[in-house]
């Protein structure tokens, strides 16, 4: 399972469990919640990650150079 997998269906948990201790009251599901938010952090993160080499092997393949980087060597000058 991918990391935006992981993400959507850890936001799907979030929803419904804190619908159930913010609607009904149960208290379990308040630890189900956090559960979940804390694995929809660590997806985002992994998924950052992702994002940022897919961006960087499309940028290479063509100038050597990542828009960032050339940015940054520009400002210097």
């Amino acid at each position: 399972m991918s990391h935006h997998d992981k993400l959507l269906e850890s936001f799907e948990t979030y929803k419904a469990e804190n619908e159930k201790f913010q609607g009904k009251g149960i208290k379990a599901s308040a630890a189900r919640a956090r559960k979940a938010l804390q694995e929809i952090a660590g997806s985002c993160k992994e998924r950052r990650k992702e994002i940022t080499a897919e961006k960087e092997s499309r940028e290479g393949a063509g100038s050597g150079m990542s828009q960032d980087a050339a940015r940054h060597a520009h400002i210097r000058k």
